[in-house]
């Protein structure tokens, strides 16, 4: 995480492994309320993670799974705590909806992404003067410009930390074709993509027009992969909200629909990025 643990991580890591751990000592959510004396909403409610817990409900959830080993008790109170901790995101709530802080924090827990985009290059691949232009385009003060260039900034930052995400995207021909600011800046852009691409955890496709259409290309989408859990999906809607999709049957359906686009029929390889680039350069 960007300058310390990801509460996000850490919650879903502690979740998960408390699940596990009921069901590994044999134990239903209903005996767990039962034995502790608690009600069954509340352990629904802490292994759903709709609230936080403390470290004397977790104490006694391990003491009643049978946990003995101090560095298991101690590892989990750690991620206990850090998941109470402030995130950077957290100082963009005010000026955000939820839809895309959720957006981001699962981002920076992710262990890959997946991304369609249709319209525009995706944010966390956009140089400043692109942000910027895009801002000045959608009317956006010079305050909320700004914290777009930096809270993107970060996010990319995610692309080249020790452990990077791997992250695979799809570029409609359109999103890098369409002006946004001057020549200068979009030539700027496609450049910066082209380094990005050189990063041995990023991989970057572009649906050229001649290709067709296919499922899939109705909206712009991206599909992350997390620790010990269900893939989500989240779908680009209007009015600047990414929807959060988890129900199995949808979320396969965006991620037989990302490897259509990704195949040959409709994507250049990876490796052919600057070709495809050098045919749109020439607009210019």
């Amino acid at each position: 995480m960007l300058g310390g643990r990801n509460p996000v991580a850490e919650r879903r890591r502690l979740l998960a492994e408390l699940r596990r751990l009921r069901g590994s000592a044999g134990l239903t959510q209903k005996e767990v309320s039962t034995r502790l004396e608690w009600s069954l909403s509340k352990v629904i409610r802490i292994e759903g993670g709709a609230v936080g817990i403390s470290i004397t409900d977790l104490g006694a959830l391990l003491r009643l799974y049978g946990v003995t080993d101090q560095a298991v008790v101690d590892s989990l109170s750690a991620a206990a705590r850090a998941s109470r901790e402030k995130a950077w995101w957290d100082d963009y709530r005010p000026h955000h909806s939820p839809e895309l802080i959720d957006f981001i924090a699962v981002e920076a827990s992710a262990i890959s992404m997946s991304e369609y985009q249709a319209f525009v290059v995706p944010g966390i691949l956009q140089t400043t003067e692109y942000i910027r232009a895009l801002g000045a385009a959608f009317h956006s003060t010079d305050e909320a410009i700004e914290r777009s260039v930096v809270m993107r900034t970060q996010r990319r930052r995610l692309l080249t930390e020790e452990q990077p995400l791997v992250a695979r995207f799809i570029l409609d021909e359109a999103s890098i074709s369409r002006t946004v600011g001057s020549a200068d800046t979009m030539r700027e852009q496609l450049s910066f993509l082209l380094e990005l691409n050189e990063l041995p955890n990023v991989s970057i496709q572009v649906t050229a027009f001649d290709r067709g259409v296919t499922d899939g290309m109705q909206s712009s989408f991206t599909l992350f992969e997390l620790p010990d859990q269900d893939p989500v999906a989240y779908l680009d809607q209007p009015g600047y909200l990414v929807l959060a999709r988890t129900d199995p049957n949808e979320v396969a359906r965006y991620l037989d629909a990302f490897d259509v686009l990704a195949g040959p029929a409709y994507s250049s390889p990876a490796d052919d990025l600057n070709s495809a680039i050098e045919r749109i350069r020439e607009r210019w």
